[in-house]
């Protein structure tokens, strides 16, 4: 509790900064309004020191006014909030605490009163990361493989995980005709056995079809005799 004496010297300090004029009246409404608010006497003169020396400073001359009592319980109030910006349960010796939330209370009082000291710095987590994320971590900077390693150290699953020794289609990459098209895998890059008789046959197949098609289009590009038509 706020006596009326360190009313009157709170109003005191306030006449010293802003030249006011203090009677019984203003000491009593202060002792009123600080006691209701449960503002201590040291959170009030830091509550003061801080409007003036910090948010009046801050403005023009004509913007700065004089201290009133809900400036001193808003700003002793955020004063007792930032001294528990980092506070942490102290527990006794042991694995038991049976006075546990009195002991946090006090704690907490302790520290946003100023009685108790608080972090300057915000503590540090400890202990490892997650089992999930230790997992995927693991995978983090692993070494990347030279190009002269890539075809032995790249494997897929399928024809495609070879260079194919027909076309040289890279790893990935289909098989293509000569023309370019893509086509299926060639027998060589699937693990069968190349048959010269049945490659032979098929080259002959191509041919035979490629010169139907060009006389095909032969025949329909030969002019046509009139004679026959009339």
């Amino acid at each position: 509790m706020i006596t009326f004496e360190e009313a009157g010297r709170l109003l005191g300090l306030a006449a010293a900064r802003d030249q006011r004029i203090v009677g019984d009246a203003d000491i009593l409404a202060w002792h009123s309004d600080l006691n209701a608010a449960g503002v201590s006497c040291q959170d009030a003169e830091a509550a003061l020191t801080r409007f003036y020396a910090v948010e009046m400073a801050g403005l023009e001359p004509e913007d700065r006014r004089r201290v009133t009592t809900p400036d001193v319980i808003g700003i002793a109030r955020k004063i007792r909030n930032e001294r528990l910006a980092n506070f942490v349960y102290e527990p006794p010796p042991g694995d038991d605490d049976p006075n546990y939330l009195a002991r946090l209370r006090g704690q907490l009082e302790a520290t946003a009163s100023g009685c108790r000291p608080a972090l300057s710095e915000q503590p540090a987590l400890e202990g490892g990361p997650h089992p999930n994320v230790a997992k995927i971590l693991a995978g983090v900077g692993q070494p990347v493989p030279d190009e002269a390693d890539e075809a032995t150290s790249v494997r897929r699953p399928g024809p495609l995980g070879i260079e194919c020794a027909k076309c040289s289609a890279a790893i990935g990459r289909p098989c293509r005709t000569p023309g370019g098209k893509e086509r299926a895998p060639h027998p060589v890059r699937a693990g069968e056995a190349s048959d010269p008789a049945l490659e032979q046959a098929e080259m002959e197949r191509r041919r035979a079809a490629s010169a139907r098609h060009l006389a095909r289009q032969a025949e329909d590009e030969s002019p046509v005799d009139e004679g026959a038509v009339s």
